[in-house]
């Protein structure tokens, strides 16, 4: 399920709207612009119902979010549950829907949601935390390594992955985002100008062993620096790519025996 563009560029412009109003400058602040904008909202341990709601009640407007299991109240999951309940109000089919009474998903902090509502909250939040001319000042003429995407997550208060995809979608360089589970390539997302579009196939189906990647889930290595792979042993080109060197650099989440890979030239 995707948005259209012009949807999307909609709520881009929204959400950069939003920032530059309420926080134009320094890091963008979602209890501000709550306070701000008459929302109330709240920190309370809920278990697994949520990780974030906007509720309505006698034309007030509510935020809960769920700090269980979460160590900091300014943890960037929380911000970005925070900026996604904040899309649900300043969309406004979102918040027309709200205040008719209906209810609106409760929001959970998933790779990819499920349906077209989270996506729109998910695309809006994306672009308020990080918003697009601030993001692309900062990498401006920068030489690309994962130092940037660290420092652009300090930056921002986002999490390593929302800042990939972001970097993804609009950075000056080209690179390609691997999500693995269980040995097996699930996602991908890349630069519109990343060179290799195809992965090499294995009979087994399973991700190439001499990869970063494959090397963690045949042999349970993991590297905590970028490593130098051939380009050959991830993708098929038309082209002989033999001698070919790529950067891989690995993260490994703590969940579903998963690994991201970021891949660049």
């Amino acid at each position: 399920m995707e948005i259209s563009n012009v949807r999307k560029n909609e709520l881009i412009e929204l959400a950069e709207f939003v920032a530059d109003d309420f926080c134009p400058r320094g890091m963008i602040m979602p209890e501000i612009i709550a306070t701000q904008s008459g929302i109330t909202y709240n920190y309370g341990e809920y278990g697994t119902y949520f990780d974030g709601v906007l509720e309505h009640d006698a034309g007030e407007f509510h935020i809960y979010l769920n700090k269980q299991n979460i160590l900091y109240q300014d943890n960037t999951r929380l911000r970005f549950s925070f900026a996604h309940e904040l899309g649900h109000f300043f969309i406004d089919e979102h918040r027309n829907a709200l205040k008719k009474g209906k209810s609106l998903h409760k929001s959970y902090h998933r790779l990819l949601p499920k349906n077209i509502i989270e996506y729109e909250a998910d695309c809006f939040a994306s672009n308020l935390l990080m918003p697009p001319k601030r993001f692309l000042q900062f990498v401006h003429k920068r030489k690309f390594d994962f130092s940037v995407i660290e420092s652009l997550s300090k930056e921002f208060g986002t999490s390593l992955s929302a800042t990939l995809f972001k970097f993804v979608e609009i950075g000056n360089y080209p690179i390609m985002v691997v999500y693995s589970e269980n040995n097996k390539i699930k996602y991908h997302w890349c630069s519109h100008d990343f060179p290799y579009k195809y992965f090499k196939e294995h009979s087994s189906k399973k991700l190439p062993p001499l990869t970063v990647a494959g090397d963690y889930f045949i042999n349970g290595i993991t590297c905590e620096d970028a490593e130098i792979v051939n380009a050959n042993d991830w993708f098929s080109s038309y082209e002989d790519i033999r001698g070919v060197k790529l950067f891989e650099k690995c993260i490994y989440p703590t969940y579903n025996n998963v690994v991201i890979s970021i891949i660049w030239q």
